[in-house]
């Protein structure tokens, strides 16, 4: 069986990953080097061109409302009540409860155990640990969806995700980044970033069903997921979907130019069928491809069971082409260690990182910052009008290219980068007041837009 694996792998590293030019992904790790192609900083005269139109597409449609503005179906990957799950999750949480995992019932969420435990914030009346949501979207346009998707990201990291993902096609790019955008309302992804994981299944936080730890050879941050410790029966759905949301908002943070995906290790280790969750296998695969595109370096599935690759001829086709060309095997470490350094591989799975997941709970007074109204409105004023400015350098640059006056276009693009950093910069300053810190702030991992592994690796 191990035979049938490494031939699937051959297979799909023969396969251009990108669709655009970028090497394979194994030929990536064999030569020890991010293929940076296509990506921000570093686009060819033509890359950066189409990302000109890309922009042009943008401001045609900048003051509209989201809504009217036509893009991709919006596809639910599975279809489900909402309400009417959370109803029954919340009726078993309150006629029959059953413990989950360490302690953790049915349904009851991160701040449901701060209250039991007694983590209260000073800086609240009432002791909670994250103000009521305040939404920062000030209208229903365009404008103000997008610069709530782009966040802390540089705002030209966002779009190129989707010109990628699109092979450099600009109006299908557009249409999958309206719909994105558009999904993102409709899931309140705003208000999961706003809470941090205080509102995640506490059972998903303390189990560490899936977490992020260390680096790959090509310095991608690498998440771990282990599938025994997943069961469906153990979460409600909405839940389930929440905690997908949040770890990919927060994966986000732990990314930085030109380093713009993450090695996944899917951990079939003691997998079983009662591991087998096809809700949110379809979920995860959704959300990859059409709400978070490019942000999969590789996809390393370890030591599947011999008949995993029944399960396998299952998914191949729900995945698209580009993602499924960054699934790789390895049954043993060795085959990990092609991907990881063996400092940075953990013990558990054959390397020297004695790093072990252990969830650390909010403390009381972390999220200070997100009580202090005026310091907020400051950030965003500060932020918005450098937004502003980019959005006029942004207008110039189009202009330049549409003129075809090569030498204002060289100079406008120049000022964006630098306004870019601008923007980036305040907008990491007012996170600070409209996202809850999380596991990965408490542990000194993530300390603003630093993101340092070797605060809790730990070797012999």
């Amino acid at each position: 069986m191990s035979g049938l694996f490494k031939a699937i792998s051959r297979q799909r590293s023969q396969v251009d990953i990108a669709g655009s030019g970028r090497e394979a992904i194994t030929t990536q790790y064999s030569k020890g080097r991010l293929d940076t192609s296509g990506v921000f900083r570093n686009l060819s005269a033509i890359e950066e061109k189409v990302l000109a139109d890309m922009w042009s597409r943008i401001l045609s449609d900048y003051d509209q409302p989201l809504d009217s503005i036509a893009c991709d179906p919006i596809v639910r990957p599975i279809e489900y009540d909402d309400a009417a799950d959370r109803s029954r999750a919340k009726e078993t949480q309150d006629t029959s409860p059953f413990e989950v995992f360490g302690g953790c019932l049915f349904n009851e969420t991160v701040a449901d155990k701060c209250q039991e435990l007694g983590i209260k914030s000073e800086s609240s009346a009432d002791g909670e640990l994250v103000p009521p949501f305040v939404s920062q979207i000030p209208d229903k346009t365009l404008k103000s969806a997008l610069w709530s998707v782009v966040r802390e990201d540089h705002p030209d990291v966002l779009l190129l995700r989707f010109l990628r993902a699109r092979k450099w096609d600009v109006e299908k790019a557009y249409k999958m980044a309206i719909a994105a955008i558009k999904w993102r309302i409709q899931e309140n992804v705003e208000e999961i970033i706003w809470y941090g994981d205080l509102y995640n299944d506490a059972s998903l936080m303390w189990k560490g069903v899936s977490y992020a730890h260390g680096k790959d050879r090509l310095g991608q941050p690498i998440v771990w997921s282990g599938s025994c410790l997943h069961h469906q029966k153990d979460q409600s759905y909405p839940q389930l979907k929440r905690y997908l949301i949040w770890m990919m908002e927060t994966l986000r943070q732990l990314l930085y130019t030109p380093v713009e995906r993450v090695c996944l290790i899917m951990d079939l280790t003691d997998h079983s069928n009662a591991n087998m969750d096809w809700p949110f296998v379809k979920t995860f695969i959704k959300f990859l491809e059409a709400y978070y595109p490019e942000c999969l370096g590789i996809c390393i599935v370890y030591n599947g069971p011999w008949w995993f690759s029944g399960v396998w001829k299952l998914i191949s086709p729900l995945l698209d082409p580009v993602v499924a060309a960054k699934v790789q095997f390895a049954q043993k470490p060795e085959g990990l260690l092609k991907f990881i350094d063996e400092k940075e591989l953990l013990e558990i799975r054959g390397g020297k990182n004695k790093y072990t997941y252990e969830y650390i709970k909010p403390v009381g007074d972390e999220n200070q910052l997100m009580f202090d109204q005026e310091g907020r409105a400051e950030a965003a004023q500060e932020l918005e009008a450098l937004q502003e400015q980019f959005v006029a350098t942004t207008q110039e640059w189009v202009q330049a290219k549409a003129d075809g006056e090569d030498s204002k276009f060289t100079e406008a693009s120049a000022r964006r980068l630098e306004l870019s950093d601008q923007v980036k910069q305040a907008a990491e300053k007012k996170d600070k007041y409209t996202r809850a810190r999380h596991f990965y702030t408490r542990t000194g991992v993530l300390q603003g837009s630093t993101v340092d592994w070797s605060k809790i690796q730990t070797y012999d």
